[in-house]
C-alpha cells in the first residue's frame, strides 16, 4: 500500500468514527428525559466524566471493528452500491450488539429502545452519505486521471476482450492498463502460452510459461498494483497456480475473472480445521443476515398478498369450476433447493387430465433443452389462456412461498419430468437456492432457449443481492402487463 493511500484511508476511519461518534451524541442528547435542559447550550457545557470518555473511546474501537470486519476499508473499485450499503447496515447491525447486551447490565440510563432505533438510523444514514460522496468524489478524480491503479490483463478471446472493454467504459474506476498479455486457455493449460515453450526460471530451474516470464519482466520494470486473469480456470490452473504464487511474493492484487464454464463464479469462503486452513466452495448465496431479511421479506409479503387478494381469488375459484368443473388448484412435484421435492400450487389452467395427454404431444414442444413448452398448448382452457397471460395462475404458489418452499425471486422450479432430462451438469446448480415465482428469465421475455433460461438464473445466482431482488420484482409487473412474461 502506497504512503497515500495509506494517508487516505486513515482519513477515511477517522471520518467513519467522526459519523459515528455525532450520531452517538446526538442519539443520546435527543433521548435526555431532563426536562430542564432545554437547548444545545446547556447540553455542551455539561461536565464529560471521564469514565464515560473512556467508554465512548472504547466503544468507537469496537465500532471501528465492526466496520473493518465487513471489508469496508478494503478497496472497493468492483464494489455495487448496493453492497457497500450492505456492508455498512451489517457494520452498523455489529456495532450496536454491545448497546444492546451491555446497556441494561451496566445500567446506562441514555440506552433506551428509542436511543438505540435514532443512534442505528443516524449512524447508517451518516455512514451512507459519507460513503456516497467519498465515492462519487474518487470518481470524479479518477476521470481526470488521478488515484489511478496500474494493472497487467492476461487473458484470452472473447475474455480479455470484454474485460478491456468494461474498464475501458467505467474509467472512473481508475484503472490504467500497462499491457495487455495474450495467451489461450489450451496453451495456458500446458504450461506454454502463446510464443513457444519460453525460458528458464531463474529460481527453481524449471520452464517458465512465456507469460509468466513476461509478468516477471513487467514487475521488475516499474510498479504493478494488480492484475486480472480473464482465463476459465478449468483449462488454466498451472499458469494461474504459479501466477497466484509470484503475485503472493510480490504482494501485488490478483483479481481472476472466473468463467462462467469453469468455476461458475463459485464463492470461496475461508474456513479452519484445527489450525489447518480450509477452503470452502459455496455455489450460492450464503450471507446470513441478507437470507434472513429475504425470507421475512417473502413471508411478510406472501401473506400481505394472500389475505389482500382472497377475494380476486374465490373468483377465479369459482369461474374454474364453473367452466369445466374438476379441481381448482393444480398440484405438480417440482424440484427445489437441494434437489428435493415438494408440491407447487398453481390455478388450473388445463383440462382435468392434462399431465396423462403430455406423452402423446412431445413431438410438438417448441422449447429446447429438457423443458416441455407449447405457445399454443391444445389443453389449455379459455379461462386457462386468460389466467396465464396475467400470470394469476401463478399467485397460489404464494403459499408455497409462506411454506419456505419457494421465494418470491429465484429460478422457476422445474417439473420432476423436465429435471430428469438435464444432461449439462452446470445447469444443475439452479437447486442451490430456492425456486422462486419470479425470475430474470420472466423478465427478460422467457426465451424459449434453456441454455440461455440457466445462464440468467446462474447470472442472478451469482449476483444476488436484495437490491437485485427488488428490481426483478419491479420489472415483474411490467413485464406481466405488457404480455412479456406471459406463458
Amino acid at each position: 500500500m502506497t504512503s497515500r493511500r495509506a494517508f487516505l484511508l486513515v482519513v477515511l476511519e477517522l471520518a467513519d468514527l467522526f459519523v459515528i461518534c455525532a450520531s452517538f451524541v446526538v442519539a443520546v442528547a435527543a433521548t435526555m428525559e431532563e426536562p430542564h435542559v432545554e437547548g444545545w447550550l446547556p447540553i455542551l457545557e455539561m461536565r464529560v466524566k471521564l469514565q464515560n470518555l473512556f467508554f465512548l473511546l472504547a466503544y468507537l474501537g469496537f465500532c471501528h471493528l465492526a466496520l473493518r470486519s465487513r471489508g469496508l476499508y478494503r478497496s472497493h473499485r468492483l464494489s455495487s452500491p448496493s453492497q457497500l450499503l450492505s456492508d455498512l447496515a451489517a457494520g452498523v447491525l455489529i456495532a450496536i450488539c454491545p448497546l444492546v447486551l451491555l446497556g441494561p447490565l451496566l445500567h446506562f440510563q441514555f440506552v433506551t429502545n428509542l436511543f438505540l432505533a435514532g443512534f442505528t438510523a443516524m449512524a447508517f444514514i451518516g455512514l451512507s452519505l459519507e460513503r456516497t460522496v467519498v465515492r462519487e468524489v474518487a470518481r470524479r478524480i479518477r476521470r481526470r486521471g488521478r488515484n489511478l491503479r496500474d494493472i497487467i490483463i492476461i487473458g484470452a478471446g472473447d475474455d480479455a476482450c470484454d474485460l478491456m472493454a468494461k474498464l475501458a467504459h467505467h474509467q472512473d474506476l481508475g484503472y490504467h492498463v500497462v499491457e495487455v498479455i495474450e495467451t489461450s486457455p489450451a496453451l495456458a493449460g500446458n504450461g506454454a502460452g502463446k510464443g513457444g515453450n519460453g525460458a528458464t526460471g531463474s529460481g527453481a530451474g524449471q520452464p517458465v510459461d512465456p507469460v509468466i516470464a513476461r509478468v516477471e519482466a513487467l514487475l521488475a520494470r516499474g510498479p504493478i498494483d494488480e492484475i486480472f486473469v480473464a482465463l476459465p480456470l478449468d483449462t488454466s490452473q498451472p499458469l494461474v497456480a504459479r501466477l497466484l504464487s509470484i503475485c503472493d511474493e510480490e504482494g501485488i492484487t490478483v483479481r481472476v475473472m472466473a468463467h462462467l464454464a469453469s468455476l461458475y463464479w463459485a464463492r470461496a469462503v475461508p474456513d479452519e480445521l484445527e489450525g489447518q486452513p480450509v477452503l470452502t466452495i459455496y455455489t450460492g448465496p450464503q450471507e446470513s443476515l441478507a437470507l434472513l431479511v429475504k425470507r421475512s421479506i417473502d413471508i411478510v409479503v406472501a401473506l400481505v398478498t394472500l389475505l389482500a387478494f382472497a377475494p380476486m381469488f374465490a373468483l377465479v375459484a369459482l369461474a374454474i369450476r364453473l367452466e369445466s368443473g374438476g379441481p381448482v388448484f393444480f398440484a405438480q412435484e417440482r424440484v427445489g433447493l437441494n434437489r428435493r421435492r415438494f408440491r407447487a400450487y398453481k390455478f388450473r389452467t388445463m383440462v382435468v387430465d392434462a399431465e396423462s395427454m403430455q406423452a402423446q404431444l412431445e413431438s410438438l414442444n417448441e422449447a429446447e433443452g429438457p423443458v416441455f413448452k407449447i405457445k399454443n398448448d391444445p389443453r389449455i382452457t379459455g379461462l386457462g389462456r386468460w389466467l396465464r397471460r396475467l400470470s394469476i395462475d401463478e399467485l397460489p404458489q404464494l403459499i408455497n412461498v409462506v411454506r419456505g418452499e419457494m421465494s418470491l425471486v429465484g429460478p422457476r422450479p422445474l417439473p420432476v419430468r423436465d429435471v430428469s432430462r438435464i444432461d449439462v451438469r452446470w445447469h444443475k446448480r439452479r437447486f442451490s437456492v430456492k425456486p422462486g415465482i419470479t425470475c430474470l428469465w420472466q423478465v427478460n421475455g422467457r426465451r424459449p432457449q434453456f441454455d440461455e433460461w440457466a445462464r440468467l438464473d446462474m447470472q442472478y445466482i451469482d449476483n444476488w443481492s436484495l437490491g437485485l431482488d427488488f428490481k426483478i420484482l419491479l420489472k415483474t409487473i411490467p413485464a406481466v402487463l405488457s404480455r412479456q412474461g406471459a406463458h
